[in-house]
């Protein structure tokens, strides 16, 4: 009782003293609603170090992110939707210009500010054509992973081309980098656990640490080491194996931060870049749809905080607010300190039209118990023509779900109204009707007007989508350049 005491006290004296807590940011690449135990979707898959941390933390029962990876990452760094980004559509591309554009202020630019040490493991996936793209000029100290959406799990290659490197940034020296061939062979989640043990171990502790760990796990292709797995007899065991794989990243990691003495004070932030897609080796449990899609599916991710010290995480058990990836932008600076500090240094005030909203005070602390969102605007596509808009307990999707239509390098594809296809109108009740099972449209025409008018509205100030880019001649990777690297210096920070 006395230990218990003591440990409470000085937890309320860190909490007064505004000792800030180390944030461990993990995304998992394509783990679906189905391929973990905790959402209780599946039952051949066994998760046990995600499910302790889910119910032991808070769990985010409507996490939602975007129906892809390259615009679900770009919404976590810039605080906006997608479409407020015009990259809604599809991931980025090799050899072309794409990325995610550099006057926005990035989420590690700020918390770096506020004396973090800020430092990245895994996968970027957000531009890589200018070393202004890259995240080890985007407020990262350190970058160790890969720029694309995939590589080999032993290989590091997409399409015969290697992209495995670390890079670092500094006034004095400019951009110091290392492509990791020498690691070639060598499983990756091996590699990123040796870097993080690497960070950790030469963390000053004077400093709080953001650590974000981008995983490959569990996206294609589809691979682990023979000793991860327990079956052969179908897919599911390689997803099992993949993510037995994962979870024992995720446990060294945890390891390394209590042998460092941070685990006590850190925040643990977990969730999905999007839905699974439709393979026989993922599950979305019994959420309708998958990856690419606006059905749940889709876009309903997992996520939960966690914490060892209830002074940083007093909120505890599950929430049924809505929860979107942008809000993590606000969310985590405002932990980290909020923006004064890089206003103080850049004269660079935040931004008044960021579509993030700070959910702090209500996920975190417990002091609000009011829900700080209660509508998203998920997703318009003026290429397939759909759009999906949740607000309140309803969710309206417009247009063919299904359509297939992909972007084309020679279209201009402006958002108005006839963007979308509005023939096509489904409203579901997501909380009676999470499966998406029943069209109410035609009973509740009043509120189905209600949504499609504030889609309509947000149209109106919407930019236009950037479209896949053509092939830059001269870009890498190439066949006198076989790298990941950036090409493009016309616009480089690099002194």
């Amino acid at each position: 009782m006395l230990c218990e005491l003591v440990v409470l006290i000085l937890g309320l004296l860190e909490v007064l003293a505004g000792k800030k807590p180390h944030i461990l940011y993990v995304v998992m690449d394509d783990q679906g609603y189905g391929d973990v135990g905790y959402t209780n979707q599946t039952h051949d898959i066994k998760t046990p170090l995600l499910d302790k941390l889910a119910r032991e933390g808070l769990i985010l029962n409507r996490h939602y992110a975007a129906w892809m990876c390259t615009p679900t990452r770009a919404s976590v760094m810039t605080g906006r939707y997608p479409i407020s980004l015009g990259i809604q559509h599809d991931v980025f591309k090799s050899n072309n210009e794409e990325c995610l554009p550099e006057h926005h202020v990035l989420m590690p630019e700020i918390i770096r500010s506020n004396g973090y040490k800020t430092h990245m493991v895994g996968k970027w996936h957000l531009g890589y054509a200018r070393w202004s793209c890259m995240p080890c000029m985007r407020g990262f100290d350190s970058f160790y992973g890969y720029t694309s959406g995939s590589i080999n799990y032993k290989t590091h290659e997409l399409e015969s081309y290697y992209d495995f490197m670390k890079c670092r940034y500094s006034a004095k020296n400019g951009v110091e980098f290392r492509e990791m061939t020498e690691e070639k062979g060598v499983y990756s989640l091996y590699l990123y656990n040796k870097r993080v043990k690497e960070i950790v171990d030469n963390h000053n502790t004077s400093s709080p640490l953001f650590l974000y760990l981008a995983m490959q796990s569990v996206h294609s292709p589809y691979y682990a080491p023979s000793k991860y797995y327990s079956c052969h007899s179908n897919n599911r065991c390689t997803m099992q194996a993949m993510l037995k794989a994962a979870e024992e990243l995720l446990a060294d990691v945890i390891k390394y931060f209590k042998a460092a003495g941070l685990w006590q004070d850190t925040l643990l932030i977990f969730h999905s870049d999007n839905g699974a897609p439709s393979t026989s080796y993922s599950s979305n449990g019994n959420l309708r749809g998958s990856k690419g899609h606006l059905w749940e599916g889709g876009v309903r991710t997992l996520g939960f905080l966690y914490s060892l010290n209830k002074n940083i995480l007093p909120n505890r058990g599950f929430t049924n607010c809505y929860v979107h990836v942008s809000d993590w932008y606000k969310t985590i600076i405002s932990i980290s300190g909020g923006w004064h500090a890089f206003y103080k240094t850049t004269s660079h005030s935040m931004p008044d039209d960021l579509d993030s909203i700070d959910q702090s005070n209500f996920l975190i602390y417990g002091k609000s118990k009011t829900c700080p969102r209660d509508q998203i605007m998920l997703h318009i596509d003026p290429v397939k023509r759909v759009a999906g808009y949740y607000k309140r307990e309803y969710k309206l999707l417009v247009g063919n779900q299904d359509s297939s239509e992909s972007c084309s390098t020679t279209m201009f594809y402006p958002l108005d109204i006839n963007s979308i296809d509005l023939s096509i109108q489904q409203l579901f009740n997501i909380y009676d009707d999470p499966n998406e099972t029943t069209d109410i449209a035609s009973k509740k025409p009043a509120i189905k007007k209600e949504l499609l008018g504030d889609i309509i509205l947000f149209l109106s100030h919407q930019k236009p989508l950037q479209c896949q880019l053509p092939t830059v001649a001269g870009s890498y990777p190439s066949s006198s350049v076989p790298f990941y690297l950036p090409w493009d210096f016309s616009h480089s920070l690099v002194p």
